[in-house]
């Protein structure tokens, strides 16, 4: 699912827009989704706190990983190059961006410069941006079943209490919204719960006539 708020995956909602493999391709110049870390570490996200590469934007993040495929490829060819010239320009390269005066440098060589310059931020940016399925069990200490959505036992009680006791001190907030969608999610969960045992028991039934 993509957001207009952000370039990362969210909760489906509303206002969001589900999309597969050839959206994401023709939204992202042919790539693939295993890719995408790899232009968010060069065009960033500020509402996640992803730096990226100052002066990459979409546009040249697509064309470049289109390229070289990963960030890591990118980083090892431009540390390849010996420019001198270039590399002295870094000094100026940020004064330039700045001072919103970045349309004195060629387009290579603005990119190259760029990337010298922000190559650690690169790499910490896609560290910042990939989904960690590494983790040791000790820093996970649940399992796959303990994340099934339930209805509350209290009914949703202390939840409710909890939303509305916090919307009484943050100015501007409601928690009515979050609420009614939380009533909705348990109550149509309670009548899929009803269904899906209804289905159970019909099957039993015929079962035992055969």
């Amino acid at each position: 699912m993509d957001s207009s708020e952000s370039h990362l995956l969210h909760l489906e909602d509303t206002w969001m827009v589900s999309f597969g493999m050839e959206e994401f391709a023709e939204k992202y110049g042919g790539l693939k989704p295993s890719q995408f870390v790899d232009l968010t570490s060069l065009m960033g996200d500020k509402s996640d706190n992803i730096p990226g590469v100052h002066g990459i934007g979409d546009v040249h993040a697509i064309q470049l990983i289109a390229k070289f495929g990963t960030l890591e490829n990118l980083l090892e060819c431009v540390e390849q190059v010996e420019e001198e010239r270039i590399r002295k320009d870094v000094h100026t390269l940020k004064q330039a961006i700045a001072s919103r005066n970045s349309q004195s440098f060629g387009l290579d060589p603005f990119l190259k410069v760029a990337l010298l310059s922000d190559a650690e931020l690169a790499r910490l940016s896609k560290d910042l941006a990939i989904l960690r399925c590494d983790l040791p069990s000790y820093m996970v200490p649940f399992v796959p079943d303990d994340l099934i959505f339930e209805k509350p036992e209290d009914g949703g009680e202390k939840f409710t209490s909890l939303l509305t006791a916090i919307s009484a001190y943050a100015e501007g907030f409601s928690a009515d919204n979050i609420i009614r969608r939380a009533l909705y999610l348990w109550k149509k969960l309670e009548k899929q719960t009803v269904d899906t045992i209804h289905q159970k028991v019909v099957s039993a039934d015929k079962r035992l006539e055969s």
